[in-house]
């Protein structure tokens, strides 16, 4: 009997479908840049890096997301420290109908887990095991789930919360959004920077910004895991937004940039090749004696025309100091023979405007620029109106 209760206790009780995993991943991350140092003490706001190749991943494995397997892989780990072999599915089952109960969501440490509380705003997302196990519960949306995924699909967070990883949470929130909306995630999920603020349900939405991140996924490892795990709902709408991600966005206006100018046509974009976004360069010289440094990270590069667009935002462009950086990088990129399109907020923000710089950057690119259709430019201001009302 004691046995049993000291399972019951350390069971993962809570399992976050895709919005909530997001939201937790951005404060995560909004926290931990809050913190100068990067060593974790009790007494600091810091959230630990639960997603390092340290922690143990909890696996929910070989039959579906609480099969009878799933205990038995759960009890092999040795941080477990338990002596009990094996449990039946039904007790299994029993343990997952515990987890949308109000009175265990009550108990979960919100603040110490860095996890948002169920709320008006902003509801808690879970999975949970089938139809049976669903419960009503204030601000908690629940959504059965029983395919099968890889054993590596979750994280443990403390003793109660199972936490999608970064490529699995992408697919579970392929039920979420649009396709369009999805790939705008999957662009920060693989970029260098996270959306703030923003509640789980309406997650293109922010009040800022935070810089310099590390990446939750890559492209190629979203495509890898949605390969491994085709017949899980939502990993085919997944496995077709790869094609539009590209790596290392370094801001929310480089993201809508690059989709204004590359998506397809019938997406609304103006269907131009894709570009490199912020790839380190080497630069010769004349460059580096203009610089004071050994490379350049162009914002937006085409390597096979030798053009970058650069993105000077408001936020880190406005001083006569970054004002001078960017005059010397934009000289020293011309002295490696590279064509820059200098791209602000305004001109982003004005249609005419944006029309223009695209069908510069299509010249640049030895492409012959054709009018678009009535059906086009309705997807065209569809996109626009999608991406920019929220910035």
């Amino acid at each position: 009997m004691s046995d049993q209760k000291t399972t019951q206790n350390i069971l993962p009780r809570i399992v976050l479908d895709g919005p909530s995993a997001l939201t937790l991943f951005r404060d995560r991350d909004d926290r931990a840049a809050s913190v100068h140092e990067f060593v974790y003490e009790p007494e600091n706001d810091f959230v630990p890096e639960y997603l390092s190749d340290e922690d143990v991943a909890a696996t929910l494995g070989d039959t579906n997301v609480f099969g009878h397997r799933t205990l038995d892989r759960l009890l092999q780990h040795g941080d477990l420290r338990i002596g009990i072999p094996s449990f039946s599915r039904s007790r299994a089952q029993g343990v997952a109908r515990c987890v949308t109960r109000s009175r265990e969501l009550k108990l979960v440490p919100y603040g110490d887990l860095g996890l948002r509380p169920p709320a008006d705003d902003s509801p808690l997302y879970l999975l949970v095991p089938n139809a049976e196990s669903k419960r009503r519960v204030r601000n908690v949306s629940q959504r059965a789930c029983t395919t099968r995924v890889t054993p590596d699909s979750f994280k443990r967070l403390g003793d109660v919360v199972l936490v999608p990883k970064p490529e699995f949470a992408y697919v579970l929130l392929a039920h979420h959004l649009s396709f369009v909306e999805l790939i705008v995630v999957g662009m920060e999920m693989c970029g260098r920077y996270r959306l703030t603020g923003a509640p789980s349900n309406q997650l293109l939405v922010s009040s800022g910004a935070i810089y310099d991140c590390d990446q939750l996924m890559t492209p190629t490892s979203m495509h890898d895991y949605a390969n491994q795990n085709s017949s899980f709902p939502g990993a085919a709408l997944a496995l077709r937004t790869c094609k539009y991600l590209v790596p290392n966005s370094s801001s929310p206006m480089e993201t809508i940039v690059y989709l204004l100018l590359c998506l397809p046509r019938s997406m609304g974009g103006y269907g131009l090749p894709k570009p490199q976004l912020n790839a380190k360069r080497v630069v010769n010289t004349y460059a580096g004696s203009i610089t004071f440094s050994r490379t350049l990270i162009p914002d937006l590069y085409w390597p096979s025309a030798r053009l970058d667009m650069e993105y000077d935002s408001d936020e880190f462009h406005s001083d006569a100091e970054s004002l001078a950086k960017g005059a010397r990088r934009a000289l020293a990129l011309r002295a490696m023979h590279v064509d820059v399109i200098s791209m602000t907020r305004d001109i982003v923000y004005d249609e005419s405007a944006f029309h223009a710089a695209a069908r510069l950057v299509s010249s640049r690119l030895g492409i012959r620029f054709r009018p678009f259709s009535e059906s086009a430019l309705k997807k065209r201001r569809e996109l626009r109106e999608l991406l920019l009302w929220q910035n």
